[in-house]
């Protein structure tokens, strides 16, 4: 065993049943065959790979088959509370067995680091100092961040004084000695007395009584451990005299040191004499072998390298299921924009598309410019009876493609794709519907939707807007009455109101089947400044629009379905910060929130296109794109897919978390958004601080056995741009290598089986707008 004043480690075989106490805090790593410990009456049944952490002065039996292994790690009192002011407030009892599902990173570097301290500490080299300190530090990190529970105690308070932790250091390296509080009250130029009640109430303890408990720990382990007598264990523990410690003895454990020393030899069945070890003979000190060190690295190989467990705040939480209250899940309409018609002619598009149906719901296909832009072939004249050349040539092959994928259109007609040229342009509209109708069928075209769009900054007054989209909505209604058709409405929320040239759909409420809109908190957030007021009024900007919105159009008796065509979560003011900032969470809240309030939601296909449709030197990012421009899945892909993953009815649900029941289990969605400046998304300190450890309780579960499925979504575990930063290259990145980092960028899922009560609870350790969606599958 290595013996140093910090720690001691080593590894143990257990050979009978044999009694110990720990003098600082313990770990006990199985490392092979079966271990028992029994603390009072209670009992831990430890396994290869199980750790137990026992708090300092905590007696205990221990025994183990004939092939067990442990290491045995004991840090000091001293050594601990030197780094750890608050050590003596704390309790650190810990089995890994029973601890709450969501702890398996921490146990695992739990595993890593006591390992890591064996074999530094058992290679006796300069460098290997280092590396035992380091892993040292990392096993104290661990329990201070993760395992600390704070003692009850009414007369205790937690007081960050580094006097008390001087003062009981001294008395944890000097007990042997005569010690007095006149002493440390004139070290600390204090009054005795004031040191008298400072003490008591910094520890609950007064300083004689914490003084001879110290004595005491020491005492009892050479009575058990040694064959000193009894004046000579007195003499060693600082005690006056053997009657003294006769006495205090027996006050504390109602027996006096020989009756005690007997009673515990006789139920380890063990007798001690003057060639007994410091440890007995029932424990065997074991030298690690090379077979060993290898199991070892078995046991802890799932820890992932460079996955720091950072501290994060901590966040109770309990998840009370009241069915009571149960409402059934919102379903929205979903539409992908694609830019032109034609884009559906390319193979890449009908893959995203297809993708985005089978996996996301998208069920509308959002196009523009349908008769301004390249679609349509222009006609020629030709002496042919049957014309074998068709403008819509293109056009149909794109239809039917959308007919055979079940996906329908939704169009967006602008103002300025009409003006100048009106009669022409109804002309064309009224001639493609007849035409759609003739091959596709009415059944197909009933189901497309018409948008009319003019931005807010318009020269059009609004009796021409009024003209124009009344003309539309009656060409369109004449050949098919159950198409919808609907008007952009520019809303202003900082303002409450629809600008002047744009009044005019209220008018015409009767004419207009639905109202779209945009939402995009960028707009609402100078990124050059540190203006947090605008942050704060970005956050929940587009379900604060569009229930503003909905206010307006209510003081106007006006009750329209809401599609949100276009919107957005913060994302910066550049292409790299919109990168860099992951926002998984962030764009799922979104929805979420939406869902109740707006009958659809829309989508880009992907940036290339989006920014090759404005023609614009400034990149346009005003709204949510599913794919890369190589095929990469952004994070608002996911999280459409986790939203449309839920079913059943909604049976709790909280600003960060959602939760629902249907026949086969339940499902909890927990999010951790983060509402701050994206330019700050590439310093890691920022990212830091707003990661969250959460203890999740849930009341009112099914009890029974279960199989719980957990996706986890974040920086780290399904983002595109990490894989993308970690493969780069000045040279470029060719196909292999792309299709590498599509292929990679996906949650992680993990599974466990777990015996679930009423009562249930476990842990999450949550990254900045990471997403961790969860399965409880019953299995009855």
């Amino acid at each position: 065993m290595s013996h140093l004043k910090d720690y001691t480690i080593g590894i143990q075989h257990i050979k009978q049943l044999t009694s110990e106490i720990s003098l600082g805090t313990k770990l006990v790593f199985a490392i092979s065959g079966q271990i028992t410990i029994k603390i009072s009456e209670q009992k831990f049944y430890l396994q290869e790979g199980d750790i137990l952490v026992l708090d300092r002065n905590t007696f205990y039996t221990i025994e183990g088959n004939e092939d067990n292994l442990l290491i045995d790690l004991t840090i000091s009192d001293t050594f601990f509370a030197h780094y750890y002011e608050d050590y003596f407030q704390h309790s650190f009892k810990f089995f890994s067995k029973e601890s709450d599902p969501g702890r398996e990173r921490v146990v695992g570097s739990l595993r890593k680091s006591v390992s890591e301290l064996l074999i530094a500490s058992a290679t006796k080299k300069r460098a290997n100092k280092l590396e035992a300190q380091s892993a040292l530090f990392q096993i104290l990190l661990l329990l201070t961040r993760f395992l600390k529970k704070g003692i009850p105690s009414s007369a205790r308070k937690e007081v960050n004084d580094k006097r008390i932790s001087r003062i009981i250091r001294e008395v944890e390296e000097r007990f042997d000695e005569a010690l007095s509080l006149r002493e440390f009250a004139q070290k600390e130029f204090l009054s005795e007395a004031y040191l008298s009640r400072y003490f008591k109430k910094t520890t609950g303890l007064g300083f004689l009584q914490y003084l001879t408990e110290v004595r005491l720990k020491h005492a009892i382990q050479d009575l058990l451990y040694s064959a000193e007598s009894i004046t000579e264990i007195a003499l060693k523990n600082g005690f006056s005299s053997q009657k003294h410690f006769s006495e205090v003895f027996k006050f504390h454990f109602e027996l006096t040191p020989s009756e005690y020393r007997a009673e515990h030899h006789a139920e380890t069945n063990l007798l001690l004499d003057n060639k007994t070890s410091e440890l007995g003979a029932s424990i065997e000190q074991i030298v690690p072998s090379p077979e060993i060190l290898v199991n070892l690295s078995r046991l802890y190989h799932d820890v992932e390298p460079g996955k720091e467990l950072n501290k994060a705040p901590f966040e109770k939480k309990k998840i009370d299921i009241t069915e009571k209250a149960a409402r059934c899940l919102s379903e929205n309409m979903n539409i992908l924009t694609i830019g032109e018609l034609k884009e559906v002619l390319k193979a890449n598009v009908q893959k995203q598309i297809i993708t985005t149906r089978d996996e996301i719901g998208i069920n509308y296909i959002g196009i523009r410019h349908l008769f301004r832009g390249s679609t349509f072939l222009p006609e020629t004249e030709t002496d042919e009876l049957v014309p074998t050349s068709s403008p819509y040539a293109n056009a149909d092959l794109a239809l039917t493609f959308l007919k055979q994928q079940n996906l329908q259109l939704f169009i967006r007609i602008e103002y300025q794709d009409i003006v100048g040229e009106e009669a022409a342009v109804f002309e064309r509209l009224d001639h493609f519907l007849k035409h759609c109708m003739q091959v596709f069928g009415r059944e197909f075209v009933s189901k497309w939707h018409f948008m009319f769009f003019e931005p807010k900054n318009t020269y059009a007054d609004k009796d021409e807007l009024k003209k124009i989209y009344l003309k539309i909505y009656h060409i369109i209604k004449s050949r098919f009455p159950a198409i919808q058709v609907g008007n952009f409405v520019p809303f202003s929320l900082s303002k409450n109101e629809v600008p002047e040239r744009h009044t005019w759909f209220l008018d015409v409420a009767d004419e207009i089947d639905f109202v779209a809109y945009n939402a995009n908190q960028n707009e609402a957030v100078d990124f050059s400044k540190e203006d947090m007021k605008s942050f704060m009024i970005s956050e929940d900007y587009c379900l604060s629009k569009t229930r503003k919105l909905k206010a307006f159009l209510k003081h106007h008796h006006i009750n329209k379905p809401l599609m949100l065509v276009n919107w957005n979560t913060l994302t910066g003011n550049t292409r790299y910060t919109n990168g860099t900032f992951f926002r998984g969470a962030l764009v799922l809240k979104t929805m979420l929130d939406l869902a109740p309030e707006v009958d659809a939601l829309g989508f880009w296909i992907n940036t290339e296109l989006h920014e090759g449709d404005d023609s614009q030197l400034n990149i346009s990012l005003d709204g949510i794109e599913m794919f890369h421009f190589f095929d990469g899945k952004r994070p608002a892909f996911y999280a459409v897919k986790f939203l449309r993953r839920l079913k059943g009815v909604v049976v709790a649900e909280g600003a960060d978390f959602i939760m629902t029941k249907h026949t086969d289990g339940y499902q909890l969605i927990l999010m951790n958004c983060a509402n701050i400046n994206p330019r700050y998304s590439v310093e890691e300190r920022f990212t830091k601080e707003e990661q969250k450890e959460m203890h999740i309780r849930i009341t009112g579960l099914q009890a029974g056995e279960y199989q719980v499925c957990k996706w986890q979504f974040d920086r780290d575990n399904g983002a595109l741009y990490s894989k993308y930063w970690q493969l780069n290259s000045k040279y470029g990145l060719d196909k292999e290598i792309l299709d590498y980092i599509v292929d990679a960028s996906q949650p992680t899922l993990t599974v466990s089986d777990e015996t679930i009560t009423e009562d249930w609870s476990f842990y999450a350790y949550l990254d900045i707008n990471a997403i961790h969606f969860y399965e409880f599958r019953s299995t009855i």
